[in-house]
């Protein structure tokens, strides 16, 4: 507003001095030219000359574009095809997004190749195809993106990544995105992609050699990362413990299993695959490992789960088993579990006394341990049935308390 105020200002300044002197003096020009004579004054005679030169400048283009269509004209109706493309291609991307695959597919290939990056449109319109399962269709529109700008391989690869998962060509999509991750090792929408795919195809090895890169990286959170490692650690088990019914030598599995529970290390997080483990160990006959990795355990983190399976360890030392638990009654007093463990390890070493103590000590704090059945044998042994047997109904009532109600005779 300023400057056009500023001009306004100018003009009418000039415009008053060219004013000013016409006024004063006219002028007067006098052109002859056989026999032809022109009087006229000198401001007239500008004037004319202004409007002349206008006149002519248009006549010159026009002359140019009547004589050089190829290039002028072109370059205008391109300019405006141009235009039209560019609106097309927005109006394509809107469709894309609101749903309409069809339209949003036809207005970006059709306005394609009048736009100066066309890689957009081929992309979009591949998607939108995708979306219809035009999968050839789908194909040829991201040869046609490759073809028209070769140096967009990642944005191009990963586009076809995402459509071949979509599609559930979980091999393909494989192929692709291994091909990305050597352009881009770090790039986390890759290593995501990556996961899924692997877990849809069950390779669990590659995903387990996958677990540094993505735990370095953070490409997930604790939560979503104890998970996978979870669902890896539980399916490569079930093929390990396949393998041992198969008869393969349980030495080479119990390694095998420790190496696989060493490199998925966020699972000791988990009570429950702390306790899987250590039943796998023991399954295995790997009693030493098995006790090892539980007393490690609960020094660090105490867990109800891990000292029972500790009162199922086979161990010809109990002695030096039973002065680890009697520690712990100081960091767990109200444990009944690991009162059962220390009555299981004093009757292996045949204190009779004193198991009989601890497992009444588990029975005081949970009536429903397996202290009850054990305590019923051992009195049952010791020559006194009658508290055996009394034992025994209390078992027996509290498992009736747990059938659910149906008619009697």
């Amino acid at each position: 507003m300023r400057k056009l105020l500023f001009l306004l200002v100018i003009m009418m300044a000039v415009g008053g001095v060219l004013g000013l002197l016409m006024r004063q003096d006219s002028g007067y020009v006098l052109l002859a030219y056989n026999g032809v004579t022109i009087e006229t004054s000198l401001w007239v005679l500008i004037v004319a000359m202004i409007i002349t030169l206008y006149v002519l400048s248009w006549v010159k283009r026009i002359l140019f574009i009547t004589l050089r269509p190829s290039n002028s004209l072109a370059k205008v109706t391109g300019n405006l095809a141009q235009k039209r493309a560019s609106r097309n291609t927005i109006r394509g991307m809107l469709e894309l997004v609101g749903g309409n695959w069809n339209k949003a597919e036809k207005l970006l290939t059709n306005s394609a190749e009048k736009v100066p990056y066309p890689l957009i449109n081929y992309i979009g319109a591949a998607y939108a195809a995708s979306e219809q399962d035009e999968h050839e269709r789908s194909k040829a529109l991201l040869r046609s993106a490759h073809k028209s700008t070769p140096e967009a391989e990642f944005a191009i690869g990963f586009a076809q990544s995402q459509i071949q998962i979509k599609q559930e060509h979980y091999e393909g999509a494989l192929a692709s995105l291994l091909r990305l991750q050597k352009l881009k090792p770090k790039h986390r929408q890759t290593l995501k992609m990556l996961v899924s795919v692997y877990t849809r195809l069950k390779d669990w090895d590659a995903l387990l050699a996958l677990t540094p890169t993505l735990k370095k990286e953070g490409i997930f959170d604790g939560d979503n990362m104890l998970e996978l490692e979870k669902n890896a650690f539980l399916a490569l088990l079930d093929k390990i413990k396949f393998r041992n019914k198969l008869g393969q030598n349980k030495k080479e599995l119990v390694s095998e299993v420790e190496s696989l529970w060493n490199k998925l290390d966020t699972l000791s997080q988990d009570d429950r695959m702390r306790k899987l483990y250590a039943q796998t160990l023991i399954h295995f006959g790997d009693d030493a490992k098995a006790e090892s990795f539980i007393r490690v355990s609960l020094n660090q983190n105490w867990s109800e789960a891990l000292i029972y399976e500790y009162s199922n360890i086979q161990q010809d030392n109990p002695k030096k088993l039973l002065s680890y638990c009697e520690s712990w009654l100081k960091k767990a007093p109200a444990s009944a579990n690991l009162y059962l463990a220390c009555g299981r390890l004093s009757q292996a070493m045949m204190l009779w006394g004193k198991a009989r103590d601890y497992y009444e000590q588990a029975l005081s704090l949970d009536s429903h341990n397996e202290a009850l059945a054990e305590l019923s044998r051992l009195l049952k042994a010791m020559g006194d049935a009658k508290a055996s047997q009394e034992l025994m109904m209390i078992n027996l009532n509290q498992a009736s308390d747990q059938l659910k109600p149906l008619p009697l005779p």
